[in-house]
């Protein structure tokens, strides 16, 4: 028994040695920047929008197109290539209250695009409930189960999830 004690404190002290170089390194690592892409209130909104925003210029003002996909996902990745470093993250009320293009199809085509986006993290917000708990989970999780009057799954017979995290503080599944 005192032999198999012996061995085991030896084989704790080989391990607590195996990641050091024999010289007390007490430095902080350095620090990291992460870039920390936000956005919110995306509404299923898929579609170029028809209206602009004025947003101030170099030569004055400028009419900026505002919504839909192309525009968030262009962004996005514009942000992400400057800074290897970032999270992608949505403030919530990424679907309902939507359009006809993403409501038709139960907001599936918003889980899609937000999973090709590289989204890392959205906040759950009101209008994620304008269906249910039920749906949303089945939309968190994927699957095809019918929480409402319209039929799951219409677009590609089935629905993958979404492939980011929903955060909620205060809503038990």
């Amino acid at each position: 028994m005192r032999e198999t004690v012996w061995t085991f404190c030896g084989l704790l002290l080989l391990a607590s040695c195996a990641g050091s170089r024999g010289v007390a390194d007490n430095t902080a690592p350095a620090p990291v920047a992460v870039n920390i892409i936000a956005f919110n209130d995306f509404h299923g909104a898929l579609e170029p929008p028809r209206q602009v925003i004025e947003a101030p210029g170099p030569d004055g003002t400028l009419a900026v197109p505002a919504g839909g996909v192309a525009y968030i996902a262009s962004a996005v990745e514009a942000l992400r290539s400057a800074n290897p470093n970032h999270v992608v993250v949505s403030a919530g009320d990424l679907f309902g209250a939507t359009p006809m293009v993403s409501a038709l199809f139960l907001d599936e085509p918003t889980i899609e695009v937000m999973n090709l986006i590289g989204l890392d993290f959205s906040a759950v917000g009101n209008h994620e409930f304008d269906r249910g708990r039920a749906e949303l989970l089945r939309l968190v999780h994927g699957g095809c189960e019918q929480h409402t009057p319209r039929s799951p799954c219409q677009l590609n017979g089935s629905v993958e999830g979404a492939r980011f995290q929903f955060l909620a503080a205060n809503v038990l599944a």
